[in-house]
């Protein structure tokens, strides 16, 4: 399984990321779907081709200055339909993506489907108010729906960088535990890894001796420097040594505190660097640098402490050890001298190992459930974290196979066969990645899950690392959003887009299964008199009453959704002639008979329905509803409170105030 991103939810609107110059970088299946072109052929500026070629000219205009300003904006354009070749009117709202540095790289567009607006304008069915007033509303839900998935990436985005640190500290801290591990090149790994987990340019591992900061391992863009000499009491390294504390130059430009000859030799605009500490006494720093000001946050100055409180201790007892073989070579020491420094050296190989105990306190107050196994898939770690994600407690779980304990049933056969390749091969291909999926807890309730894997050879011996964080409130977000996309919020029906689903969906079982269905649109007649006299409060009630009434009386296999105002349409499949469609229609007539209380108000209305019947009457989605809709008016010319079912003869101008 893949993570879920914002191109695979499956929201209403055709989206697509692009450049400035407008090419595409990435679009949804939606998109692709409406167009008709892959994936790769969505790319770059192959979507023009999907504009009418009157409005390529002014999209273009419009693009160039929407992106000359820098803040969002929206165009208007017809894009080509590949199940019928026809072109639809859509308004294009596009909003910067803005990176951490404020930066917009790459922009947002939103694609949403106004052709019932323009035609309703054509034919003078609504006001330009109300017209306007629908416009905007939906404006500001598209925008409210792309700032949240914005979000959703920046959160998304966010938690890969934190899981991708701690698996690189638990990774070094795999190589701290390896004693026979060449002092040099341990230093070297530190100042490397500290370029992946911070967005440092170069990193510094500074040793003292004397009055003097020495660079004992340099890596990126400060490789080259590597014993460099700094004074220390003429730089940031000394002062951290001096005030033992981490210490932070956002630039060193205009900071009094650092060497700034040394600054401008290296190339540091800005600076972090924190004390190396050997059983309480402070042996020298981690510092990590950058050759642009500000490049640093809080975070990383809480990695690089992280990650010197690992070392501090492994470089002291290191350079310790070395300096004692030295002597033993110098001064050929005895048989039994050179047992007890062999007792000596287990000894602190064994207070090397101890400092785990310092990665174990970041993975027992970690954020997320920090599970390890062996290469038999059983249980080896298990944090407090996981204790609560899943309910069972450390002594329970560890020593359990992984597969028997947390993942389902239909899973767990390819867990194992996935775990035989990659001990066979040392390839896996869900290793590194940010995974979704579901997992079981001790109630032996399937919860979704993000997880991160890693695997770490030590001792010639696999060991698998998982970092997991339950996801069921985030799912509970986006299924709320998919509501708020889909559902009208006062009648809880389906809205016009997700009715537009539906019906091309009933259109493909109806030629599939060569069945009939009927579309019947209806409205509450005279509605802006009662509304204009009960006031808006009461006409909503009564738009809820309206639609639970009909509810009662249609299938539960047909849809009823609203499509704004007063109007509702409803799709009935599989109807055996006409006369069915009539019958259902005689129903929602008869109902209406009895009054609608409402607080302490008694209301009657009446409804005028219009149908249309497929494949009678047409051959295309938006025909037939412009079918139902022209015999709705026929029955308002008939007086109200009655149905019609569409003819050709039907008038299609004329129409009589709703």
């Amino acid at each position: 399984m893949h993570p879920t991103n914002l191109w695979e939810l499956p929201l209403p609107h055709l989206l697509a990321e692009t450049d400035h110059e407008g090419a595409w970088i990435e679009c949804n299946d939606l998109w692709r779907e409406y167009s008709g072109l892959s994936a790769s052929d969505s790319l770059g500026m192959r979507w023009i081709e999907v504009i009418h070629q009157d409005d390529i000219s002014t999209v273009q205009r419009g693009w160039r200055s929407g992106i000359a300003a820098e803040v969002p904006f929206e165009l208007k354009m017809r894009l080509q339909r590949s199940s019928d070749s026809s072109y639809r009117w859509h308004v294009c709202h596009v909003v910067p993506l803005n990176n951490e540095q404020g930066d917009i790289p790459n922009w947002l567009a939103s694609f949403t489907d106004i052709q019932g607006d323009k035609a309703q304008q054509e034919n003078g069915h609504s006001s330009v108010a109300k017209l306007q007033s629908e416009r905007e509303m939906l404006a500001t839900s598209n925008d409210y729906l792309l700032e949240v998935l914005r979000e959703y990436r920046e959160t998304e985005i966010r938690l890969e960088k934190t899981t991708e640190k701690l698996n690189q500290i638990v990774e070094t801290q795999s190589h701290l535990s390896q004693a026979e591990i060449d002092m040099t090149a341990f230093m070297q790994l530190v100042t490397e890894k500290m370029l992946t987990v911070t967005p440092a340019t170069g990193a510094v591992i500074e040793l003292m001796e004397g009055d003097e900061m020495v660079y004992q391992a340099a890596s990126g863009s400060v490789h080259q420097f590597e014993g460099l000499r700094l004074n220390l009491y003429d730089s940031l390294s000394g002062l951290c040594v001096t005030d033992r504390k981490a210490l932070i130059s956002e630039d060193t430009a205009n900071d009094p505190r650092v060497n700034h000859e040394a600054c401008k030799k290296v190339g540091a605009a800005s600076i972090v660097v924190t004390p190396l500490y050997e059983e309480g006494n402070i042996i020298g720093v981690l510092k990590i640098l950058s050759d642009t000001p500000h490049a640093f946050d809080h975070d990383d100055l809480k990695t690089l402490e992280m990650m010197a409180g690992l070392i501090g201790s492994a470089i002291g007892r290191k350079i310790r050890l070395q300096e004692k073989e030295d002597l033993l070579m110098a001064k050929s020491l005895t048989l039994m001298q050179m047992k007890q420094e062999e007792a000596q050296r287990k000894n602190i190989e064994a207070q090397l190992k101890a400092s785990e105990m310092r990665i174990r306190r970041i993975i027992e107050s970690s954020h997320e459930a920090f599970i390890a196994m062996n290469a038999c898939g059983v249980i080896t770690d298990w944090n407090p974290k996981a204790e609560e994600t899943f309910g069972w407690t450390a002594t329970e779980a560890i020593g359990s196979k992984l597969s028997d304990l947390i993942i389902p049933t239909g899973l767990r056969e390819r867990h194992e066969i996935g775990m035989r390749k990659f001990i066979a091969t040392g390839q896996g291909i869900v290793l590194g990645k940010r995974l979704e999926l579901l997992a079981l807890n001790n109630k032996g309730e399937k919860i979704p899950v993000e997880i991160t894997i890693s695997a770490i050879s030590a001792q010639e011996q696999w060991q698998f690392c998982a970092f997991l964080h339950d996801i069921s409130e985030r799912k509970q977000i986006e299924q709320k959003l998919r509501h708020l996309a889909q559902y009208d919020s006062l009648t809880s029906l389906p809205n016009r887009a997700l009715f537009y689903d539906r019906l091309n969906q009933a259109f493909a079982r109806s030629h599939r299964n060569n069945a009939l269905f009927a579309l019947m649109y209806l409205d509450i007649d005279h509605f802006k008199a009662i509304n204009d006299t009960h006031g808006h409060g009461i006409g909503d009630k009564l738009l809820s009453a309206f639609s639970h009434r009909i509810q009662l009386i249609i299938r539960e296999s047909d849809t009823l959704a609203r499509l704004g105002g007063d109007e509702f349409i409803i799709i009935a499949e599989s109807i055996g002639d006409q006369s069915d469609a009539e019958h259902i229609a005689q129903k929602i007539l008869w109902a209406m008979k009895k009054e609608f209380q409402l607080n302490e108000v008694n209301i009657q209305v009446g409804t005028s329905i219009g149908v249309a019947l497929l494949p009678t009457h047409a051959i295309t989605a938006d025909g037939l509803v412009k079918m139902a809709d022209k015999a709705l008016y026929s029955a308002k010319k008939a007086g109200r409170n009655t149905y019609r079912v569409y003819e050709e003869t039907s008038p299609a101008t004329g129409k009589p105030d709703r």
